[in-house]
Formats: structure tokens, C-alpha cells, sequence
């Protein structure tokens, strides 16, 4: 985990000048690498072309062998890397290679020389990187399928022949930092702003106009030997989509898995297999020079990974656990974490969000440069605070075990839907500019899927959360609140595309696909049934192992919004908000929220206020999310103002 950076154009610019730019995205970035960073300046004293950045978080190779930007043997390219490469030990030895570093950045930068962007299929991981190649002039920026790592980039209009140049970066804000340093002004988008407020943080909408987040699973080449360049070259634009290989099962045929496992296509035999991939897949994750520790807040997804843990690693390793508790509050899990902790026998963290008061936004978005969703992101990022203050540096989560394994209950909504409404699940999913269509409409733009199963319908949900927007604005906020305390999130449930692939049948090939259907991912009725039985080997305990009433990653939100409302007054009421939000429609919603607030404040002593669950109705409940994304959008505006303007769509 680091932080990644840099420019390519055509010329024009000093090394000294070039030098400069890359120290100010040092400085941007300090955060997302405490252990150290380096700089490369390509071309001549007088015209140089390129420079590329690095910020270094330590995990693998900890000494001075492991730094960057590295470059390959023979001194062509030059990478900077951010991520993880799992399988790089197995690599080296299929492909023969040998290391000066021992690190995984030296493998992903031999493969390279030998394989170019095909390397890219090879990997087991998260990344995001840049390649210079010093032969060609051209620059490759990469980023994982899954989208675990962040990467942003932003084209500078250039001269008169039109041609322009690239900057990128590991985040946007500190992208847009160094853009005005040189005095490149960067606004806000008034349309992501707004979609914001109105539907919660997405991406889709980019925050600063200009900036623009690399797809997931693309690969996009830079060559500063064209004549003209109008955008990035989709010449060079590549579609990762490799298939299954190494300790997975490979999907050959319909044979395939009898040849592979000797396994037949029986239930018993799927959950024999999920198992054996994730115990392949967590024993390879567990790889670190540094502490590691477990995020549990309580349910199946994150008892799984440490209980995996300690059935890998062995009775004697000190597992540190880290829970967000509430005592006294709606929503607290502590019972369930506290089941997990003695069964893996794990050093049990606990971060109290009573504690976390209204100016803790403050401290948030400052810290993050985030704008946040919910009090969901602030108790995370008071977790990560913790776990960096215990001296552990790597934390897994569970991320994407809902999406992959069908979680949420919208997706068995849909299933059992009548087939007349095939299409309303798939219509919910789109922009809201288009839920006004009709249903004739919908009919013709999606005609290969009226008429089928319904479960089609639901599998197709879970690909597009899993691969889409969803996961992805959960894993945005995972990685900026971890690097904002210097340390890394691993998510083996939404990185480990291969077997992701085989279980939500992802390319639609039913001779090697679990039956397509949601249906099948049910095992005696309950949701994540695979998962369940996988796990019911010992490795969770039954008290979480077959609950049926977690809620995912929860906190008393009511209650903590309540408390803030004491001091977010001015940020509802910002003016600069004005332009995006009617004053007198914020004006009449907090005084609603302070009323719900005075009530629940008449039934405790003033300094153990909002200790009980504070009883809201549904419309209060949505009036007490608008106020937290008002007051956060409000502190954002005012800590980093920033020219607003409309914004297209990223």
C-alpha cells in the first residue's frame, strides 16, 4: 500500500521543474506512505518528458532493496506500484526468475519485460501502478479488476498541434493539489456534489471536473512518440479479463471440475471447493513483514477470514482483533465480536463510538479529504486510528463476501419478484434521469433478459454490485481511511477476482457456472448458504455462524447524529451551500432534527445523553441522514473551498 504519482507530456519542462512537481505530490501523499519515497526525472536538463513518484508503505521487503520507483535490470522500465501481488513467490518460481529485492514490485516488473500487458492475467492481487518505458516514450497506468486500489488521472491541454499532457495519482485530491500549485485550476462538480446530497457519495459523478478515475481492470497507454494525442489512446485501452489459473479450479470445460478436484456437481462438493479456494486464497493474503490484524464487526464475513487465519497460522499467533462497539446503544455487536475473540483466542481492540462527538467529522475530513456518506465511514476511520496506534500496519475486512455470495436482501427480493416485473430490479440500478422511462422502453434497450428467470435477473444485480458501483464506493472510503493512518486494507473477498469469476458465473458460461441462479447460492435457507457451510468446520462459531439479523458494518447513527446536531449548525447553514441546496428547506430540517433530539434529551441526565435508542419514524430517520450529509458536504466546503461549477459525468 503507497502512493503513486506523476506527468508525461512532450517536452518543454526543466528536470529541476519536473522534480518540483513530483515533491509536491510527495508532499500530498505523506500519508499514504510514512516509510519513505522517491522521485525519477526522464529526458534532458532542458526538456524533460516524464516523472513518476512514489510514497512508500512498507509491508513486503522492508529494507532499502524494496524502494521506488524500481527499475528493470536492463534499465528500460521503470515502475511505481501500489498493492499487493500475491502469488509473486509462485510466479518466480513458474517463470524461473530470480530477485535482487525479494519483493513482489521486482516480480511484477520482470514479468513485464518478458510479457508487457499480458503480465497483467498473471496476478493474484490488488494494484495500481504506472510504467515508464524509456525505450518507447510510453507510459502504461494499470489498476486491478476489482478496483481495490484507487487511481486518478487528468489531461492538461497542451499546444496549439493539440497535443496534451497526463498527470495521475493515487487520489484526486491531492492530484488536484499539485495541479494548482502549477497553477492549473481544478473546480469542484456541482453535478457530483449535488448526486451527492441527494443519493450518497458515488464516483460515477467525478468530484473535481477533469479528474478522472481509471475503470477497473483497465489498462491505458500514453506514448509521447504520437504526433497528436486527443485523449488517452483506447488503442492502448486493455479489458482485463483473465480466467481462473494456479491453485484454482480451471475452467477448461464442463470437465473441467472432475478433472481438476475429481469433484462432481453436487452442493457438497461446491462447499468442499469454496473452502479449498478460500483457504488457498487467505494462506497467500497472509503474507506480510509487518503486524497484521482483523477488522470483526460481528457476522460471518469477517469471523470467516480470522477464523481462517488462526486455522493457517496456528494456535500460537497472537491474532489482534479490532471491533467498533456501542455499549448501552442500538446496534451494539459486542456480543457476537466478543464470541469470535475467544474463539480464535484473539487480543481483542475495541474502539467506543460513544466517544466520537460532532467535531469528529471535522477531524475526519480533514484527515481523509473525503466527503463522507454516513457515521459508518467515521467509526471505520476511528477504527484504522486504532489499529495504527496498537503498531499493526496491515487489517483485513470483509468486504465483498455480501456481493459475491448474495447478502443483501434486495437481491432475494428480486428473486421472488412475479415475472411481470422482470425489469424493475435492473431499472433501480440505473441513473435516475432514466426511472421515469416506460416499461416498453426498458423493454427494448433490455430484450435479451425479459422473459427469463428471474433469478437471472437477481445474479445480474450481484455482478453489477460486485464489479460496480456499490463495492467500489465501500472499497473508495476502506483506502483513503487506512492510508489516511498509514495502513493497508485487505479485502480477500473483493480482491481474489478469479474465484469472484467462477461464482457469479461472470461470463455467462453455464457448462462450468454454479447453476447461474441466486437460488443456489441458498443452502437450507439461508443467504451466503455456501459461505455458512464452508465455514461450519470449526473455523466460526455457530453463534454468528448462523445468525440471520446482522445488518452489515452498523452503528447507533441516530444517536450519534443527535449529538452532532449541537455543533453542526453553521455547516447545515453554510452559504456554501446555497447554490446546492435551499437554505430554508436546511433551516426547517434541523430545527425538525433538534425537536426529535430535545425528546430523546428529556429521558436521560444531560451527560449520559443518548445513551438509549433514540425512536424515530422512517421520515425522521431519512430527515437525520440528510442532516449528516448536509453538515458533512457543509465542513468539506469550508475547510477546502474550492470554485463550483456544472460537471459532466466522469
Amino acid at each position: 500500500m503507497c502512493g503513486i504519482g506523476g506527468r508525461v507530456d512532450f517536452g518543454g519542462r526543466t528536470s529541476l521543474e519536473m522534480k518540483a512537481i513530483g515533491m509536491s505530490m510527495v508532499a500530498g501523499m505523506n500519508h499514504r506512505g510514512p516509510d519513505g519515497f522517491g522521485v525519477e526525472v526522464f529526458g534532458g536538463e532542458e526538456d524533460s518528458i516524464a516523472m513518476i513518484m512514489h510514497r512508500r508503505l512498507s509491508i513486503l521487503g522492508l529494507g532499502e532493496q524494496g524502494k521506488q520507483p524500481m527499475c528493470s535490470s536492463d534499465g528500460r522500465y521503470w515502475i511505481t506500484f501500489n498493492g499487493e501481488i500475491y502469488n509473486y513467490l509462485e510466479l518466480a518460481l513458474e517463470f524461473g526468475l530470480t530477485t535482487n529485492t525479494g519483493t513482489d514490485t521486482e516480480v511484477l516488473l520482470q514479468l513485464w519485460s518478458l510479457k508487457g500487458v499480458e503480465a497483467i492475467a498473471l496476478f493474484d492481487g490488488f494494484f495500481a501502478f504506472a510504467i515508464w518505458d524509456t525505450q518507447l516514450k510510453e507510459l502504461t497506468l494499470a489498476r486491478d479488476k476489482s478496483g481495490v486500489k484507487p487511481l486518478y488521472y487528468y489531461l492538461e491541454e497542451g499546444d496549439e498541434a493539440g497535443n496534451k499532457s497526463v498527470w495521475f495519482g493515487s487520489e484526486d485530491f491531492a492530484l488536484k493539489q499539485a495541479l494548482e500549485l502549477q497553477g492549473l485550476e481544478v473546480s469542484l462538480s456541482e453535478r457530483a456534489l449535488k448526486s451527492h446530497l441527494e443519493e450518497g457519495a458515488s464516483d460515477r459523478n467525478m468530484l473535481f471536473n477533469g479528474i478522472l478515475e481509471l475503470g477497473m481492470g483497465c489498462c491505458l497507454t500514453y506514448s509521447c512518440l504520437e504526433s497528436k494525442l486527443n485523449s488517452f489512446s483506447q488503442r492502448g485501452c486493455v479489458i482485463i479479463k483473465p480466467w481462473p489459473s494456479g491453485d484454482y479450479l480451471r475452467l477448461d470445460d464442463g470437465a473441467g471440475w472432475q478433472r481438476h478436484l475429481g469433484l462432481k456437481k453436487e452442493p457438497r462438493n461446491y462447499i468442499e471447493l469454496l473452502r479449498a479456494q478460500l483457504m488457498s486464497g487467505m494462506k497467500k493474503r497472509l503474507r506480510s513483514d509487518v503486524p497484521i490484524g482483523f477488522a470483526v464487526s460481528g457476522g460471518i464475513d469477517s469471523a470467516a477470514l480470522v477464523g481462517m487465519a488462526r486455522e493457517i497460522m496456528g494456535k500460537e499467533a497472537h491474532l489482534h482483533v479490532f471491533s467498533v462497539v456501542a455499549p448501552e446503544m442500538d446496534g451494539d455487536e459486542s456480543e457476537y465480536q466478543k464470541s469470535v475473540v475467544e474463539h480464535v483466542g484473539g487480543i481483542w481492540h475495541t474502539v467506543d463510538v460513544r466517544k466520537l462527538d460532532g467535531k469528529y467529522l471535522e477531524r475526519y475530513i480533514k484527515a481523509t479529504h473525503r466527503i463522507p456518506v454516513a457515521w459508518n465511514n467515521l467509526a471505520h476511520f476511528a477504527l484504522c486510528e486504532a489499529v495504527k496506534a496498537a503498531g499493526v500496519t496491515v487489517l483485513f475486512n470483509g468486504q465483498g463476501a455480501d456481493e459475491l455470495f448474495g447478502g443483501y436482501p434486495h437481491y432475494y427480493k428480486a428473486a421472488f419478484w412475479n415475472e411481470k416485473n422482470t425489469l424493475w430490479p435492473v431499472r433501480k440500478k440505473w441513473p435516475v434521469d432514466f426511472r421515469s422511462a416506460g416499461k416498453q422502453w426498458f423493454k427494448a434497450l433490455l430484450g435479451r433478459w425479459v422473459g427469463r428467470p428471474f433469478e437471472t435477473c437477481a445474479d445480474v444485480l450481484m455482478r453489477n454490485d460486485y464489479y460496480g458501483e456499490r463495492l467500489a464506493q465501500l472499497l473508495r472510503f476502506e483506502d483513503r481511511n487506512g492510508m489516511a493512518c498509514g495502513i493497508e486494507s485487505r479485502n480477500p473477498f473483493a480482491d481474489d477476482y478469479r474465484m469472484a469469476d467462477a461464482w457469479l458465473s461472470a461470463w455467462g458460461d453455464d457448462t462450468w457456472s454454479l447453476e447461474g441462479s441466486l437460488t443456489s447460492k441458498l443452502v437450507d435457507g439461508y443467504s451466503k448458504g455456501y459461505l455458512r457451510k464452508a465455514m461450519d468446520v470449526g473455523l466460526v462459531p455457530a453463534k454468528v455462524l448462523w445468525r440471520v439479523d446482522k445488518k452489515g458494518f452498523s452503528v447507533p447513527k441516530n444517536e450519534l447524529t443527535a449529538r452532532g446536531l449541537v455543533v453542526w449548525e453553521d455547516w447545515i447553514l453554510s452559504d456554501r451551500l446555497d447554490g446546492l441546496v435551499s437554505r430554508g428547506r436546511r433551516a426547517f430540517a434541523l430545527e425538525k432534527g433538534q425537536k426529535a433530539r430535545a425528546r430523546a434529551k428529556k429521558k436521560t441526565d444531560e451527560k449520559n445523553i443518548l445513551l438509549e435508542f433514540i425512536d424515530l419514524n422512517r421520515g425522521e430517520e431519512k430527515l437525520f441522514d440528510q442532516l449528516f450529509r448536509w453538515a458533512a458536504m457543509g465542513c468539506f466546503l469550508e475547510t477546502f473551498p474550492c470554485k463550483i461549477e456544472g460537471g459532466a459525468d466522469g
